[in-house]
């Protein structure tokens, strides 16, 4: 009979210790999920500023086009992220300014090395002319980390009705 006890407590003690340690390991995996999204945000929000001071060599330094995975801009696609720059670049009007607000984000970690963010918001630009304008835009990037850095690998960027 004690020796059924002693059995049993410790058979119980096991399992409640082995649960224990799955709900940690679980919390470990949600912290990783956390501070990978910081990650990924912190380099959104860099991107985003470039973006707003029209520096497309800052932008394409978080881009790395080695998959070839295309690109898309308002029903537009580029099969190359070097030939979507250059128009942009070639369009670029000095002084353009442009305030971006983002409405809506979600990051999403699928592994420790792939995460997807979407977006939407707005953009006020003011032109060099004197002309301004709004556009309301959905953006989705996928950011792979490369050499220890998130870089976009791929997005889809267009204007929302």
């Amino acid at each position: 009979m004690i020796m059924k006890r002693a059995l049993t407590i410790l058979l119980i003690s096991f399992l409640l210790l082995g649960f224990n340690g799955q709900s940690k390991g679980q919390s470990l995996i949600n912290l990783q999920k956390l501070k990978i999204e910081k990650q990924v945000d912190s380099i959104f929000q860099t991107m985003v500023k470039a973006a707003e001071n029209v520096d497309y060599d800052k932008i394409s330094l978080g881009v790395d086009d080695k998959y070839n995975a295309g690109f898309i801009v308002n029903y537009s696609y580029y099969t190359k992220y070097d030939s979507l720059i250059s128009i942009l670049k070639t369009n670029l009007r000095s002084g353009t300014k442009q305030n971006i607000s983002i409405q809506n984000k979600k990051i999403t970690v699928l592994s420790d090395s792939i995460v997807l963010l979407s977006a939407s918001g707005d953009t006020h630009v003011e032109l060099s002319t004197g002309q301004s304008f709004n556009v309301k835009f959905l953006w989705s990037f996928v950011y792979e980390k490369i050499n220890n850095d998130w870089k976009v690998i791929q997005s889809h960027q267009s204007r929302a009705n």
